[in-house]
């Protein structure tokens, strides 16, 4: 009897054991999964602040040529303006006047960068986590952009089709100056183009076309700026915002 109550005493004593190292094991797993997924967490947010940044640069570099875009068509604007009143005025033909004459005809070529955007789309746009933002960005992206190209393709087709086959005819001497975007056109006959209605008709509706372009691009301008502020405050106060960007000389992007 008391060799059993022993035995019974060592199984006890075996069980209590084995169910201790069974409770230990599953603590240390679900320990170990709580740390993957805690770390998998982390990883996604840290992809995110990366994706975020270089966003951030793609949209401070089309800020730059869109409001470069913006200054041309309002350079255009005013030589416009200043041409229609000197033709109007009945004014004296002055050399200086070829740049504007030139300026009038600019269009607006649109190119923005993509390379944050595509690299969003590789990765999933689930991966950021702020709604507003993510919602702002594909509109930007898909809707917005996508019609600032299609304003570009009416442009050009207005510009290569409509407008400069009639416009070039009454000049000679093109000359161009790219490092400055200007170009300048010497009248055929300057005298020819005071009171003509075909030719102050066609500048019109020129100049019109380039007055709703500075108002898409404006409003383009502000929805990016408004974009910058929120994914500035985003990173801002991301918790796993470690990484920072910066750019060499040669313009190329470098994580650290």
């Amino acid at each position: 009897m008391r060799y059993d109550l022993m035995e019974g005493n060592k199984i006890g004593t075996y069980l209590k054991y084995a169910f201790g190292e069974i409770v230990l094991v599953v603590i240390g797993i679900l320990i170990a999964l709580q740390l993957n997924n805690w770390n998998e967490f982390h990883k996604q947010r840290a992809i995110e602040v990366l994706i975020l940044k270089e966003l951030l640069s793609d949209f401070n570099r089309d800020l730059l040529l869109l409001e470069q875009d913006v200054y041309l068509n309002k350079r255009a604007i005013n030589s416009n303006q200043l041409i229609t009143g000197v033709l109007g005025g009945n004014a004296a033909y002055h050399d200086s006047l070829d740049l504007h004459f030139g300026s009038i005809q600019y269009n607006t070529q649109f190119t923005v960068n993509t390379g944050g955007f595509e690299n969003l789309k590789s990765r999933g746009f689930e991966i950021i986590s702020n709604d507003s933002i993510r919602k702002s960005i594909i509109e930007l992206q898909d809707v917005v952009y996508d019609y600032l190209f299609t304003i570009g393709e009416r442009n050009n087709v207005i510009s290569v089709e409509l407008f400069n086959p009639k416009y070039l005819s009454y000049f000679t001497n093109f000359n161009s100056d790219f490092l400055e975007n200007r170009v300048s056109f010497t009248p055929v006959k300057y005298s020819e183009l005071i009171g003509n209605t075909e030719f102050l008709q066609l500048i019109s509706y020129k100049k019109f076309i380039n007055q709703g372009t500075v108002q898409v691009l404006e409003n383009t301008i502000q929805l990016i700026h408004k974009l910058i502020s929120k994914i500035e405050t985003e990173l801002k106060y991301h918790p796993d915002n470690t990484i920072s960007v910066s750019e060499n000389k040669k313009g190329i992007l470098l994580f650290c």
